[in-house]
């Protein structure tokens, strides 16, 4: 027995078994794949049996009514309940079982017919049809099909000498071509059978080698897959570090470029710085020496007044000097204290009202508040409030040749509104922007250069920074500028409330 087996497929040759589950699988996969031959077979046997009868009419006799019975009665029913039952789910349990039947009474009947009538060839050729199809026709396996075709020869040996009529000569001639037709059929069935079961085998082959194929190209898949979110990470991480590099560049060369830039400047200012300071210095040392040679007492005191202005210039020098190092040591802080807003406008007011530029040019000076002086004590910065307010109406007072100036304050939302309007030169839009950078004043091509540091409006921005406010500038050549800046400030509700 072991000699026998397929050792490729584990098929045993000699009871066409396979020796693991693929048995059941394959008897459901022959199910499957016969259903429709067996269905076409009984169909086309169900003619046959019908064209058969009808020849019945011609080789019967006198056994013609027996004959149809056998046929229509017996035989071509159970025909038509194969067809029928194989379109049921309950067919695959006992199709075999059912076929084998149906094979063994088709048999018994051509048997019947060929005892009766012996001398017909007719009906002995219908019953190697009946062998033949039995093996290889109609579905039924190689095991089942050859033990219906040794009962089916059994049985044609038994009834054949219980009768009479038949000869030994035509039985053993029919014995031959019986046994003939047996075995052609049983030689058809087998290799048919180990055929199916081979195809089988390697069907399960192939399936089992497209699911290790499947398997390994999904597990392929989910590596690529996991390379690819892997990869899709380093690179957002390289375009992140290369975007940040970039940035990192990009303010590197801006420092950079603002460090050229605030060295230049620098540069120009202390250059400017040497020849402002230098400027008043040596017009108090030299009207200074002049003092003792004054003619009369109205010279003397021009010179006084020439010594002092120029003390008080070189003294708002030092002081914006002292204020810019302040800030950029950062030791500058702010001061909140409560003030009457108003009597600092009106400080302002008498500082400029009766400057010599002012007088001489014919500049109006008006000033307006937007607060009674009952309700005008707020709580901030005053020191830093009135260097702000004083370089502002200090700028517009220098670059004003007539005309006017204009200053003030609203109230919204305890939100100091503060404005200083001029007539003056103006300041060109491009340059606007500039206004407030340090040093500005000694680079601005198209302003005059007149007595400043360039200083002023830098550390006012500085200190409404500070005390988070913010100061702009709308201006035009020619026509004056107005600055304003916006300050949220508390309101002193008890000395307001005294002053009620």
């Amino acid at each position: 027995m072991k000699n026998r087996t397929d050792s490729a497929s584990g098929l045993n040759r000699f009871t066409l078994h396979f020796s693991d589950q693929r048995e059941m699988k394959f008897r459901s996969y022959y199910f499957e794949k016969t259903r429709l031959t067996t269905r076409v077979a009984f169909l086309l046997l169900t003619l046959l049996y019908g064209v058969f009868g009808y020849l019945d009419t011609y080789w019967a006799g006198d056994y013609l009514v027996q004959f149809l019975i056998i046929r229509l009665a017996i035989v071509l029913p159970l025909f038509v309940m194969v067809i029928g039952l194989s379109f049921t789910k309950s067919f695959r349990k006992y199709w075999q079982t059912l076929l084998f039947i149906n094979y063994l009474v088709a048999a018994i009947g051509i048997i019947i017919m060929v005892v009766l009538l012996p001398q017909s060839s007719f009906y002995s050729n219908g019953m190697m049809l009946v062998f033949l199809a039995g093996s290889v026709f109609i579905g039924l396996r190689f095991a089942l099909a050859s033990v219906a075709g040794f009962i089916t020869l059994i049985l044609y040996n038994l009834i054949s000498l219980n009768m009479p009529e038949m000869s030994l000569a035509v039985m053993m001639t029919n014995n031959f071509f019986f046994v003939g037709a047996l075995l052609i059929g049983m030689f058809a069935s087998y290799y048919n059978e180990i055929f199916n079961r081979q195809n089988f085998d390697l069907y399960l082959q192939i399936a089992k080698k497209q699911q290790e194929i499947e398997s390994a190209n999904a597990n392929l898949e989910k590596k690529v897959e996991q390379r690819t979110i892997l990869l899709d990470s380093q690179n957002q991480e390289l375009y992140a570090e290369v975007e940040r590099r970039i940035q990192v560049e990009e303010e590197l060369i801006k420092a950079k470029e603002d460090a050229i830039q605030s060295e230049k400047l620098k540069s120009a200012f202390l250059a400017n710085m040497s020849h402002e300071i230098r400027t008043p210095m040596n017009g108090i040392i030299g009207f200074a020496d002049l003092l003792n040679e004054a003619e009369d007492e109205n010279e003397l005191n021009e010179f006084i007044e020439i010594i002092k202005k120029n003390g008080e210039h070189l003294l708002n020098l030092i002081n914006d000097i002292i204020d810019l190092s302040k800030i950029e040591s950062g030791i500058l802080k702010i001061h909140n204290q409560s003030f009457n807003l108003n009597q600092l406008t009106k400080e302002v007011y008498d500082l400029f009202v009766y400057d010599q530029h002012m007088v001489e040019a014919g500049i109006a000076l008006t000033y307006e508040n937007g607060l009674s002086n009952e309700q005008c004590h707020i709580i901030t910065d005053r020191t830093r409030i009135k260097q702000i307010v004083i370089n502002l109406v200090g700028n517009a007072c220098k670059y004003t040749d007539e005309g006017s100036i204009h200053f003030g304050y609203t109230f919204i939302n305890n939100t100091l509104h503060f404005f200083v309007r001029d007539t003056g030169i103006g300041i060109d839009e491009k340059q606007q922007e500039h206004v407030f950078e340090r040093f500005m004043q000694v680079t601005l091509d198209n302003i005059p250069k007149r007595e400043s540091t360039g200083l002023g409006l830098a550390i006012s921005k500085t200190y409404l920074k500070m005390m988070g406010g913010d100061i702009k500038v709308k201006s035009q050549l020619g026509k004056g500028s107005e600055f304003s800046f916006k300050l949220t400030v508390e309101f002193d509700d008890e000395k307001n409330q005294i002053q009620e």
